[in-house]
């Protein structure tokens, strides 16, 4: 967003919170949108509002032949609930404006398990302010409860657990960074052979693992069955292809005419400057709409392209990153990440959210596999398995080795761990070792 020529020299700061509310502004859905407007413009009389007679197109169970589909309160998953939720945690007399406004996004970016997945590093790059800065912010964050949150992987989520209640040793952080698939799959011969530990121990250690919670912040929202309003709607006209944003019953924002030239006619230094305030606010507010827009629809462009037989034919997705996205886009990942945050497209096949049809890919000899495609592999080979004599993750990565899927015994228990399925030895014995 180019605010450079609305701005004096000088003014760095200013511009990272502009830079800030803008990104804000963008992973807003509409529904939070015209709330955000609305309190804008009762607290703001630089800016007029125009409504709209029409309602927001909204799907229902026999509505166009679409399905009623459920969809997670967006109340309760709110980015603004998870602000509450952490900054009623802070001393924030202790924070500048500035930090803050980095601790808000930071919220923003955190996932709903309670992991940082963004690194600091590109967080700093595209809010424009050092790095150290947003370490320190991450820093009093990552110390809130529940413990583990605000983690950039799962070693560390656990690691911080540990911690938190004074269990974390040497060796017990060593098999938390290298063993944690023996961990899930009770490989105990493997740590205690590596780390020279009494078998007695290493349990001990593997029992104080599985107490951990590798989805913290994952208990503290809730689903709820309500219909979806699509954020944006894609369509067919003739042989063409539309994308539009369902924001037209919004209304229109635009600058207050009659307070503009009041502005030119008033002489009074204090009123002439709450006026000026008002005003470069309510230029940013628009200009933040407008850039919005053309944001999100380009972004919507690219996913749409690369997964045209998806929209158009109701193909299978196709393997798609956000990094794809971002470099088709030229935009950070993380501004993917915010543009695509609980917003929905209505497509002739239905509708969906943005976020899922990301999925990550794997490239086997002149074939590409998504993780979906991976975890029915397994699944299917688990299910044709020998009760009696289990697969072990090394036979499954073999045997898919086979199907042209070369993926390590690790990422299969990573897999198989996400899909509920047991380990070798519990399958067999049903006692399970892992979570």
């Amino acid at each position: 967003m180019a605010y450079g020529l609305e701005l004096q020299q000088g003014l760095s700061q200013q511009l990272n919170q502009f830079q800030l509310q803008s990104l804000n502004i963008l992973s807003l859905d509409n529904y939070e949108l015209d709330e955000f407007l609305q309190n804008e413009f009762a607290e703001n009389p630089l800016l007029e509002y125009k409504p709209q007679s029409e309602s927001p197109q909204m799907l229902s169970g026999n509505a166009g032949g679409y399905r009623e589909t459920e969809r997670p309160e967006i109340k309760d998953e709110s980015p603004r609930d998870k602000k509450t939720f952490f900054m009623e945690q802070l001393h924030l007399v202790q924070f500048t404006r500035k930090e803050l406004d980095i601790m808000t996004y930071l919220i923003d970016c955190l996932e709903d398990s309670g992991l940082l997945h963004v690194s600091l590093e590109e967080i700093s790059d595209n809010l424009g302010v050092p790095l150290e800065e947003i370490k320190a912010c991450h820093d009093a964050l990552i110390n809130l409860e529940p413990a583990g949150v605000f983690a950039r992987n799962l070693e560390e989520c656990l690691m911080l657990q540990l911690e938190r209640k004074g269990l974390l040793d040497d060796d017990l952080e060593k098999i938390i960074l290298e063993h944690l698939s023996d961990v899930a799959t009770g490989h105990i011969a493997s740590i205690t052979r590596t780390l020279g530990l009494s078998t007695v121990q290493a349990r001990k250690y593997i029992q104080q693992i599985q107490q951990l919670n590798p989805r913290p912040f994952s208990g503290y929202s809730y689903e709820k069955a309500e219909y979806i309003v699509p954020d944006i709607i894609i369509q067919r006209n003739g042989d063409e292809w539309k994308i539009e944003l369902n924001d037209n019953w919004i209304g229109n924002y635009s600058l207050n005419d009659y307070y503009l030239k009041m502005m030119k006619e008033i002489e009074d230094p204090e009123l002439k400057e709450y006026f000026q305030k008002k005003y470069e606010r309510s230029r940013f507010i628009i200009a933040s709409i407008e850039q919005r827009r053309q944001t999100i629809t380009k972004i919507v462009w690219a996913v749409f392209k690369k997964q045209k037989e998806y929209f158009t034919k109701g193909g299978k997705l196709k393997p798609m990153c956000m990094q794809d996205v971002a470099d088709e886009t030229q935009m950070h990942v993380s501004t993917v990440s915010r543009a695509s945050k609980g917003k929905y497209i209505q497509s002739p096949f239905g509708t969906v959210s943005i976020k899922d049809l990301f999925a990550s890919s794997y490239s086997f000899g002149n074939q590409w596999n998504t993780a979906d495609d991976i975890k029915e592999a397994i699944w299917k080979l688990i299910q044709s398995e020998d009760p009696k004599k289990p697969y072990s993750d090394l036979k499954i990565s073999q045997l898919l080795l086979e199907k042209e899927m070369k993926i390590s015994r690790r990422t299969v228990a990573k897999y198989r761990k996400e899909m509920g399925i047991l380990g070798t030895y519990s399958r067999k014995d049903s006692e399970s070792f892992g979570w």
